[in-house]
């Protein structure tokens, strides 16, 4: 890879804080999170997002990949903003973290790709009576996740999945959330098309408006 997973974050980052100026909350408030989550599905990808998991060789003396971290950094709707929002229900105003909602909707969301039906959060899950908060899950939309795929051209070589990345947006109405959320979906595809090669090409797997 000739740019860094770094590079990636910062236009991803870019695109969804200018596509929350559009929802009118977080254009008054700036507050809210946006969670970016990388997660390795090979050696290669686990060596261009740092490095940090431990790989072993199987029998046939190729690496595999053991112990696999995620990649992940949070920040605010803006620079200058809170991770903390005001909600008011039942009457009262309550104090509500979007830092740890961001990662239960990414929970919900792996969940939901590990049951078939699809890369979203918020989507109704076979076993939802069990998918709640209290278990870790937060079943509200706002989160997705892009597959990233090697093929290779010239070469007599299975594709094979490179990574998963995850967004959330966590803040604002969940449907806004996922509207900002889905933004970061071209720029992911824009920046592994311009790292193809003659011999490696990437394709995805997304989820659609």
């Amino acid at each position: 890879m000739n740019n860094t997973f770094n590079s990636l974050e910062e236009k991803i980052l870019e695109t969804v804080r200018r596509k929350a100026q559009e929802i009118p909350i977080f254009r008054e408030s700036g507050n809210g999170a946006i969670r970016i989550l990388a997660y390795p599905l090979c050696p290669g990808a686990n060596q261009w997002l740092g490095g940090k998991g431990k790989i072993k060789l199987d029998e046939n003396g190729m690496p595999i990949l053991i112990d696999v971290p995620d990649y992940e950094t949070t920040y605010c709707i803006t620079p200058s903003g809170s991770r903390i929002i005001q909600s008011e229900w039942d009457g009262i105003t309550h104090l509500v973290d979007c830092y740890s909602y961001s990662a239960m909707k990414i929970a919900h969301c792996a969940r939901a790709d590990r049951l078939g039906i699809g890369l979203k959060s918020g989507l109704e899950l076979w076993d939802s009576y069990l998918i709640d908060e209290e278990s870790g899950y937060g079943p509200y939309a706002g989160a997705i996740c892009v597959k990233v795929i090697e093929e290779y051209d010239k070469m007599k070589l299975e594709p094979k999945p490179f990574c998963l990345i995850y967004v959330c947006v966590s803040g604002a109405d969940s449907k806004d959330d996922e509207k900002c959320s889905m933004a970061a979906i071209p720029i992911i595809k824009d920046f592994f098309k311009k790292e193809e090669s003659e011999h490696v090409r990437y394709t995805f797997i997304a989820p659609e408006n």
